[in-house]
């Protein structure tokens, strides 16, 4: 019994510490019940998850090595390293209990998808790697990852009672021979390429070479992203959002650029990925959204008359406690009417931790200011949710805009998002307008405003003050 109790106690960190101590116990006792049934309990912590009950990362590596010795010559094995991106959060936001919960399903999901011809594990606590023997080609690879991918775009519900929340993963995916022909490098090269995953517009990545290469880059980027604010290397750009109805500016997107001290420019989807990840973010952000609020007072001096400004918010950022409240500090300190303020948020973060997510809107709604979902049509959004979602205005992403004149399909849903627009009673901006084609077509199906290059390119404060004077000086 206080062996038992000593068991249940006992932190995982502590785990060879009590393999030592149960196996000490079990070579000791003389009763043989006892010590096959304590030798079963070492077997089973030696090798199982408690959790899941599926093979740990110690029995994993040995299945996986068996595997690779008893492989035909031609067979390739994939390894796939599969990251629940948002279990810290859920953990955070509603108590391990449910973080548990949603490890069990999970579990479960990839146990009905895939436990006939693979091999499942938990590596750690948001991780499952799942081995694919015997494979005949890539393209078959790519199908079992958009399969894996495609059962968690549905909501997972916990035994609670709580509304069922959505499960955010990132696969990595190595392939013997050519990524590793033993477990540990498949298994190390898998995860590196999970790592990448996070931040893939698809959330799956393959192992290659060239990603050690990134990988080695961005850890030089990472060092100098934590030296860039005090040393100035930031700027914004600004691009008008051009009304369809007078032709004129009605308001601006403001864009964060970095130029580092070697005079490199660094494209935001590369850097600004970095700062979510270092936390750096927040601090970044809040200079954005400062330095926006400064320059539309000072062409307010100017004699402009006021605009709306709009700035992209990060995950990492929204999640932050606080922030609210800091958001509502810069107002009162910049002294800027908030219904000049715009705030553009994603799809995904409508997929996370919707309760609080909601809330922090409901606060920011509260203050006068103007709630955007960005890149509408390019993420996956819940037509209930969006019903419930305090905002303004939608943005149609460019992927939908390029095609609009070229696909019919891809004008059916432009077509198709202005009418939800319209009916929920929110404006419409168009973004990645290029061409008089792409114009006319959105003006004719009542589009509210148009951004794109056919108008301008981001403009650095002071072109978009002579943008918007040009503009003034033009006939009505």
């Amino acid at each position: 019994m206080l062996v038992t109790e000593y068991y249940d106690r006992i932190a995982a960190s502590d785990k060879e510490n009590l393999l030592y101590f149960l196996k000490f116990i079990a070579n000791i006792l003389g009763d043989t019940k006892k010590k096959v049934a304590y030798e079963e309990k070492l077997y089973d912590f030696a090798y199982f998850d408690e959790t899941t009950k599926l093979a740990n990362r110690n029995m994993l590596k040995n299945d996986l090595e068996q595997i690779l010795y008893n492989r035909k010559e031609s067979e390739k094995i994939a390894v796939f390293d599969i990251e629940l991106d948002n279990l810290m959060m859920i953990n955070d936001t509603f108590g391990h209990g449910i973080g548990e919960q949603i490890v069990i399903k999970s579990a479960a999901i990839l146990e009905n998808l895939v436990k006939n011809h693979c091999i499942i594990a938990r590596a750690a606590e948001g991780k499952f790697i799942v081995v694919l023997p015997a494979v005949e080609n890539t393209e078959q690879i790519e199908e079992c990852a958009k399969s894996i991918r495609e059962s968690f775009l549905y909501p997972l519900s916990p035994e609670e009672g709580i509304e069922a929340l959505f499960v955010l993963i990132s696969i990595g995916i190595s392939v013997y021979p050519d990524d590793g022909r033993d477990a540990e490098t498949l298994l190390k090269n898998a995860d590196l390429a999970g790592n990448e995953a996070k931040t893939a517009d698809n959330k799956i990545v393959f192992f290659s070479e060239q990603l050690i290469s990134r990988i080695a880059e961005n850890t030089l980027l990472t060092n100098k992203l934590f030296r860039s604010l005090q040393n100035d290397e930031y700027s914004l750009v600004f691009q008008p959002q051009i009304s369809c109805q007078t032709g004129k500016t009605a308001g601006v997107e403001a864009l964060l650029r970095w130029t580092t001290a070697d005079n490199q420019r660094i494209s935001p989807d590369i850097f600004i990925p970095i700062l979510e990840q270092t936390g750096l973010i927040h601090d970044v952000g809040h200079w954005v959204l400062e330095q926006t609020l400064q320059v539309h007072n000072r062409l307010v001096k100017k004699g402009f008359p006021p605009l709306r400004f709009s700035v992209n918010l990060s995950v990492v950022q929204f999640r932050k406690k606080d922030f609210v409240l800091d958001v509502s500090k810069l107002i009162e300190e910049c002294q800027v009417d908030p219904k000049y303020i715009e705030l553009e948020i994603t799809e995904s973060m409508l997929s996370e931790n919707f309760p609080d997510t909601i809330e922090k809107l409901v606060k920011l709604k509260e203050l006068g200011i103007n709630i955007v979902i960005d890149d509408f049509g390019r993420g996956y959004s819940s037509l209930h949710r969006l019903e419930s979602i305090p905002f303004n205005r939608i943005k149609i992403d460019k992927s939908i805009t390029d095609g609009i004149t070229l696909k019919r399909k891809k004008a059916v849903i432009a077509e198709a998002i202005v009418s939800l627009a319209k009916t929920l009673m929110v404006d419409i901006t168009v973004e990645g307008v290029e061409t008089k084609e792409q114009v006319d077509f959105l003006k004719g199906i009542a589009c509210d405003e148009i951004q794109g290059y056919y108008f301008s390119k981001p403009l650095s404060e002071e072109a978009l003050a002579e943008f918007l004077k040009k503009e003034m000086l033009q006939a009505p």
